[in-house]
């Protein structure tokens, strides 16, 4: 087996072709016409991740002269409810060009509803004010149809089906290696500086709201490479995703739209509506890891629905007003076409793993501490910190996609490159001869029992350094794990491969840093250490062969004598 290993050569390669990647490219090309970039897509480009699931809202304090909303009041907002522990100079950045940034989305669209001229806004839990745009159900999909026809008009290189397994380089980045599942090849992208856009790592949980390409590719490869990684113990669970019925043409987070618009009813197999004996007023104030655990303690303690879940309803809702209520988006009527009666039925909502608030730690620059390296999106931390808003996410993408595409741009300009590194497939030729070993798909599946035992909704020390010796148990097995196809095109195993090493690390880097912070904080919930503590109001940073702790970025909001 002689596998073609094909060399190309761009300035700038990114790496994720949802949200935040296509935002990047799309700014490079925008502002810098003598700088190439490419985009390479483990999926098809604009199909594929996790934008794409973005449901509803895309948040952004928008200037309309009615409004009383301000970036000013957003950013509190997002410092406030990720627990004081965001880089406040990164929310800042965010919460200042979000609403330029959707505004230029809505030029090239249009993607969001307008009334009157004016880009349509609603609540959503845990802000201030209506800042929620959005484009019906399908705002995620809209957003990223607008990025897709734009980048597809400018001539950009894209590679779909093509996985980033590694990036080269000593120090500074200066090239990566992909696989490209289409010819069986290996690709050499030699580059000056690499935008990692891959998202989060929904996938390593037995239950996931997110695409199933989400590995945590980016951040294990960023790691890897020497980057510093922060707030990995801060995973974000949906609290009202599908259990049953399974209503396979909806989004996988669309029972939340009956908390958002008709103020549900959630209580569990003896009635009781706990979270309403927890928070009187809690279909706006309740933020997600609150209402995660509340479920979770639920279905944990016993009290759940048959299906694994708890129940759900708008019951309280008069016949006329279910109907017109979601009348929006067509839901009352499309939930009837699927068997589901919102005047008399009630429906098994779970948690499921959502989004990571942690991520790859990057400056006001979005560049890391290895040259070349930048990075965008779900892929980074520091604007979220402990717990994210709803809504805030789609507009990240967009902010940290253009920034870090000019950035990027910038700093190629003064690069002088470096070696392009040598590209080693040998370990993949190994793995294709080899005939005994763990497959990758039951690896995949016993990393995802063990983070969803050990390290989700709520953790504790026991369990979370058992979850470590089965994680180091699995770094042997990858060692000598076997795919039993085994040549190179269309290989799913090998894909399965790459992604099982993914995992791994970023599952370590998680189940460590949870083990690591003694406390209770957003949504790292400790059944051990229950209260929130002041001394641990620090972001952890996980490094190669290091972990330290440092106190948060502050510019607005003083955090001196703050009880977390």
């Amino acid at each position: 087996m002689n596998p073609v290993v094909r060399e190309v050569t761009y300035d700038i390669v990114v790496i994720g072709g949802g949200g935040a990647g296509a935002q990047a490219v799309l700014s490079v090309t925008g502002y810098f016409s003598d700088v190439t970039v490419a985009v390479v897509d483990k999926g098809m480009f604009g199909k594929a991740g996790c934008t794409i699931l973005g449901g509803f809202s895309c948040n952004a304090a928008l200037p309309y002269e009615d409004s009383e909303d301000s970036p000013a009041i957003h950013f509190t907002d997002t410092v406030r409810e990720g627990k004081y522990i965001n880089d406040q100079r990164l929310v800042e950045i965010y919460t200042e060009k979000a609403p330029e940034r959707i505004k230029e989305l809505q030029k090239i669209g249009p993607v969001f509803e307008e009334e009157g001229g004016k880009i349509k806004q609603d609540m959503v839990p845990g802000h201030s004010f209506p800042r929620a745009a959005y484009n019906n159900l399908h705002t995620g999909r809209s957003m990223m149809a607008a990025l897709r026809k734009e980048v597809l008009k400018r001539d950009i290189d894209i590679y779909e089906e093509c996985v980033i397994f590694q990036l080269l380089g000593d120090k500074h980045v200066c090239g990566a290696l992909g696989y490209d599942m289409k010819s069986g090849g290996f690709i050499h992208f030699v580059c000056k500086a690499v935008i990692i856009t891959t998202g989060g790592c929904g996938q390593l949980y037995r239950n996931s709201t997110t695409a199933l390409g989400t590995t945590g590719d980016g951040l294990a490869l960023a790691y890897q490479a020497g980057a510093e990684l922060q707030d990995m113990e801060f995973v974000q669970f949906f609290p009202t995703a599908q259990c049953y019925p399974r209503l396979l043409k909806l989004n996988p987070c669309f029972p939340s739209m009956l908390r958002y618009k008709g103020g549900c009813r959630l209580y569990n197999s003896t009635g009781t509506e706990f979270m309403k004996e927890k928070i009187t007023d809690w279909r706006f104030k309740a933020t997600r890891d609150e209402v995660s655990k509340a479920i979770y303690t639920e279905i944990k303690e016993g009290r759940g629905s048959p299906h694994g879940g708890v129940f759900m309803d708008v019951l309280h809702l008069s016949d006329t007003d279910i109907v017109e209520t979601f009348s929006f988006a067509h839901m009352f009527e499309n939930l009837l076409n699927m068997g589901i009666d919102l005047r008399k039925d009630s429906i098994e909502t779970t948690v499921s793993a959502h989004f990571l608030m942690g991520g790859i730690k990057v400056n006001e620059h979005f560049s890391t501490c290895v040259d070349g390296l930048f990075a965008a999106g779900e892929a980074i931390a520091g604007i979220h910190g402990a717990n994210r808003l709803p809504g805030n996410a789609l507009s990240e993408i967009l902010v940290t996609g253009h920034e870090a595409g000019l950035h990027a741009a910038e700093y190629v300009k003064t690069c002088k490159g470096c070696e392009h590194g040598n590209p080693h497939i040998e370990w993949i030729l190994q793995l294709l001869k080899r005939k005994n070993g763990k497959n990758p798909v039951s690896l995949k599946k016993k990393i995802q029992d063990i983070m969803w035992e050990y390290v989700g909704v709520i953790r504790d020390g026991q369990g979370l350094k058992k979850a470590l010796k089965e994680l180091e148990d699995i770094k042997y097995d990858l060692e000598t794990m076997s795919v039993s196809t085994k040549t190179l095109v269309w290989n799913k195993e090998l894909l399965d491969a790459f992604e099982v090493q993914f995992m791994t690390t970023v599952a370590v880097l998680i189940a460590n840093a949870a083990d690591y912070r003694m406390e209770s904080r957003g949504s790292h919930f400790r059944s051990d250490y229950l209260e929130t503590d002041k001394d641990w109001l620090v972001n952890i940073i996980l490094k190669k062969g290091e972990i330290k702790i440092k106190k948060p970025r502050v510019t607005s909001i003083d955090l001196e004598g703050l009880h977390g």
